[in-house]
């Protein structure tokens, strides 16, 4: 994987945990006509999942006092395991075609049932009062952007398929079918959509509880150095 190893984000393989999922046979709804390069933004659900964009499928309460935190993220694979989750830290989302149990938390927590996909962390927070995780469903194609934003917390990916690539303002870092990602709060950054292919993930922001998950940034532009090919 082609990446720079920057302070503000960080890339962590999982292919060997990660392959069946990425293999999906999951028919996507068809994607509507977008222009390239097309900037976007995260926001709540409204029935366009599946389309190009960020779609706030879940939330969850975050407690900072209970030391290092890490995104777990779990694929339920039947109607049996979903029955199964009793955990109060986790929650179900349908994302992709598939159902996921995701939860933020210690890194020694475990799901009840299904089957792990990665253990995302440690996600620092900037502030000790109480956060939320806002757990999304993202479709990029190739070319298209986020706008230059910036979230009072961290905020990570699985690279579920195609590719993408992050500008801040301490470096580029590259990610692909298998890769996790890290950035943390508080740094403007660029999110764009690269290769030939389809980018999809799966996202989670930490927010303070009742704030936006991000804001506008003015004052800083990316080089374009995530057009550039390898």
């Amino acid at each position: 994987m082609p990446a720079s190893s920057i302070s503000s984000a960080a890339a962590i393989s999982i292919l060997g945990m990660f392959g069946l999922v990425a293999c999906s046979h999951h028919q996507p709804a068809p994607f509507h006509s977008l222009p390239s390069p097309q900037a976007t933004a995260c926001e709540p659900a409204n029935g366009r999942e599946g389309q190009p964009g960020c779609w706030v499928l879940g939330t969850a309460g975050v407690n900072p006092s209970s030391g290092p935190l890490y995104w777990h993220v779990y694929e339920l694979e039947s109607a049996k395991q979903v029955s199964e989750i009793t955990d109060t830290h986790a929650t179900i989302i349908h994302a992709h075609g598939h159902t996921w149990l995701m939860a933020v938390s210690s890194q020694d927590w475990r799901a009840t049932a299904g089957r792990r996909v990665p253990k995302v962390g440690p996600l620092q927070l900037l502030s000790t009062e109480p956060h939320t995780a806002s757990f999304m469903e993202a479709t990029f194609t190739p070319g298209m952007s986020s706008r230059i934003h910036t979230h009072p917390g961290p905020e990570a990916w699985v690279v579920l398929e195609g590719e993408q690539c992050l500008e801040t303002p301490e470096g580029i870092i590259r990610g692909s079918a298998g890769d996790a990602m890290i950035v943390r709060g508080g740094i403007p950054m660029q999110l764009f959509g690269t290769g030939t292919e389809v980018r999809k993930a799966l996202v989670v922001i930490l927010h303070p509880t009742g704030q936006p998950l991000g804001a506008t940034h003015h004052q800083w532009l990316p080089t374009g150095g995530c057009a550039a090919t390898d």
